[in-house]
């Protein structure tokens, strides 16, 4: 279960959510939704432990989240970004990836870098598919799912199958926490959390 109570995030002087509120719970699909700009991937980086709560708190089944103990947090997530490409070497490796992989490399791949990085390749629809299934079935025993629009790219068919993969997902009692702004997920969601633009 997660648990937002009262939250407030901001960056410097910039607030970016004030006074939310709202419980992801095991076995539910729950959709955030909104504008954009709205402050969708806010929540998620704060559910992620890179932007701190100012007031109020977030916790995962009870525990409060902090800036120390997100470290923790993060090994019991699997996380789907929505530029899906950055995880597209794992569809060209036979071996699954290292669950010790750097986690700088993993949550923060979109920060930028002093070094010169190659543009990753982009992927179709059915790559990106591909990836977030293998991505979640090597991540099998983490009891949470966090989904930044992961049906952006694909086909309304593929957004279906991904609905249901994330579903599964859920049904397995697993926490499940998306942000999207496409219809066809708010309607499968089994709780929809819409945020207004600040």
């Amino acid at each position: 279960m997660l648990e937002y109570k009262d939250a407030t995030i901001k960056i410097g002087e910039q607030v970016l959510a004030t006074n939310f509120s709202f419980i992801a719970k095991d076995g539910e699909l729950t959709c955030v939704t909104g504008n954009e700009g709205s402050g969708k991937s806010v929540l998620l980086k704060t559910l992620m432990g890179f932007l701190p709560v100012s007031e109020g708190f977030v916790s995962v089944d009870g525990e409060l989240l902090t800036i120390h103990s997100a470290h923790a947090f993060r090994k019991m997530m699997v996380y789907l970004p929505q530029q899906m490409q950055l995880l597209g070497h794992a569809l060209r490796e036979p071996e699954p990836l290292d669950s010790e992989a750097d986690e700088f490399a993993v949550w923060n791949a979109l920060l930028p870098s002093a070094v010169k990085e190659e543009v990753a390749e982009a992927l179709n629809a059915e790559d990106i598919f591909a990836l977030a299934e293998k991505t979640l079935k090597d991540a099998a025993d983490k009891p949470v799912v966090i989904a930044d629009e992961p049906t952006a790219l694909l086909t309304p068919e593929l957004t279906m199958c991904m609905i249901e993969l994330l579903r599964q997902q859920a049904k397995a009692g697993k926490t499940v926490l998306i942000a999207s702004r496409k219809p066809q997920v708010i309607d499968y969601a089994d709780q929809v959390i819409r945020l207004e633009k600040r």
